[in-house]
């Protein structure tokens, strides 16, 4: 299954798969210029000691700043790809930076701030190109998600995996079985690659 996935998504969810690993929220962004090229990448770092503003450190703004705009000006024929959908600071800072394309692999029922561009007049006129992918990218995503969440409650389900619970079930199942047996865990312990992470996951839906 990893191998049918497009490549941007590949090297977000390998980013989100380096935060999980670091103790930070497992998501990760990469922009695509107008050809495709990957041309900035980003992970979210607000759990991480090293980062000097963690309230601010998410994956797509990380993204944003790290794009050289001497180097690459047309931000409006890009598309940023982020494995969960922005927060309201970081779709404000997607817009504001000029960027009009945007593909989600997850859908966010707690924080997720996207469907703005559908509501807000100021938002509308830019006429941005969300897209969610769902399916089995958003299963994955909620998956390391749900999981990060029990984890940081010491197993417990919080109203944050219960929202997620809403959008996917199936992915809230497999966070619980994982970490009964600490699975996740056991693969940064291990150093595996998220390609098998990723197929560990599709195998349980």
């Amino acid at each position: 299954m990893w191998d049918e996935i497009e490549k941007p998504w590949k090297i977000a969810f390998m980013q989100g798969w380096e935060a999980f690993k670091n103790g930070s929220i497992p998501i990760g962004a990469v922009i695509t210029d107008e050809f495709g090229n990957i041309i900035s990448t980003g992970r979210n770092r607000i759990y991480e000691h090293s980062t000097l503003n963690p309230k601010i450190a998410h994956a797509e703004t990380e993204c944003l700043l790290k794009l050289d705009l001497s180097k690459h000006p047309n931000v409006k024929q890009y598309t940023l790809y982020t494995c969960m959908e922005p927060c309201p600071m970081c779709f404000g800072t997607i817009v504001m930076s000029n960027f009009r394309k945007l593909r989600i692999a997850a859908k966010d029922s707690y924080c997720g701030a996207a469907h703005y561009y559908e509501i807000d007049p100021y938002l509308k006129a830019k006429n941005m190109q969300v897209v969610f992918e769902l399916g089995i990218l958003q299963i994955v995503q909620l998956t390391l998600q749900s999981y990060f969440e029990i984890k940081a409650c010491s197993g417990d389900i919080n109203h944050i995996v219960e929202l997620f619970s809403q959008d996917s079930p199936k992915a809230v199942e497999i966070a619980k079985s994982f970490y009964k047996e600490k699975y996740l865990d056991y693969c940064v312990q291990s150093n595996m690659e998220f390609n098998d992470v990723f197929n560990s996951i599709v195998l349980k839906v």
